[in-house]
């Protein structure tokens, strides 16, 4: 994966499918990698579609001189990475704390986005995991050391750093209300797993709702995984979506031009 210097970063990207399809940018979920969140979505997206795939600031082999998180710089990243590689606009879809960094992304460079994909996602600021030591290495060493393990695999900075990072961040973002919400524009697929015990199902209802233009995709039997356990329902609905966006795109692109064009 090649590295993209941009101001005040550089971001480990992979760049996969025909240079000219619709871009897609798959943000991945926290303390994550593009590779771990993605794997399964990559042969069926880049077909057809020009896959970005960034590391985010911190992760991998991403950098992260500011030597914290912020979903809203998190966010500008993005848009940054979009200019470095001469694209106006993407369909932008991320997981858990990578969709959180979209739905950042589409309050403020809402014209980068030509779709958005907010999967198992918190809009309102989560109390519970801070309560539940989510973010705490002694308490994941105890529950799931195979994650903690990984994370060390994963990522040039231990653990324990990268979780504190989170840690902060989890206290103080995302924190809207619906009305917040009412200015994304943006056609917006919203997916959740039936069994999602660190985002549950109403809260996705609820971002729904608040969305003006959304679509709800409930994936059955599915808990907080939903690239790895729902990987064929999620993938279809995925490029369904994509494609309904830019042929809906190209039939408003055509009517413009017979309605300008002279008679």
């Amino acid at each position: 994966m090649p590295m993209a210097a941009l101001p005040g970063v550089a971001l480990n990207v992979a760049l996969l499918g025909p240079e000219d399809g619709p871009p897609v940018v798959l943000l991945h979920g926290a303390t994550e990698t593009f590779d771990v969140s993605w794997r399964r979505q990559v042969p069926a997206l880049a077909r057809h579609h020009r896959v970005i795939g960034p590391d985010l600031r911190g992760h991998g082999a991403s950098t992260n001189p500011a030597d914290r998180l912020d979903l809203r710089e998190m966010a500008d990243d993005i848009v940054a990475l979009l200019d470095h590689l001469d694209h106006p606009s993407a369909h932008v879809v991320g997981f858990s704390g990578g969709a959180s960094v979209a739905l950042f992304m589409a309050l403020r460079a809402p014209d980068r986005l030509r779709s958005l994909t907010l999967i198992s996602n918190n809009f309102r600021r989560d109390r519970a995991r801070a309560a539940a030591g989510f973010w705490d290495p002694e308490h994941i060493a105890a529950r799931d050391p195979h994650w903690l393990g990984a994370m060390a695999r994963w990522h040039a900075v231990p653990p324990a750093t990268l979780l504190g990072w989170w840690a902060a961040e989890d206290a103080l973002r995302p924190a809207f209300e619906p009305s917040d919400l009412a200015a994304i524009r943006t056609p917006t697929l919203v997916v959740a797993g039936d069994r999602d015990a660190v985002v549950p199902l109403d809260e996705s209802i609820r971002l729904y709702r608040a969305l003006p233009d959304a679509r709800l995709c409930v994936l059955p039997g599915v808990g907080h995984g939903a690239p790895y356990a729902g990987a064929t329902l999620l993938n279809a609905a995925l490029i369904a979506f994509v494609r309904q966006v830019e042929v809906q795109a190209h039939v408003e692109a055509e009517a413009d031009r017979a309605r300008s064009a002279p008679e």
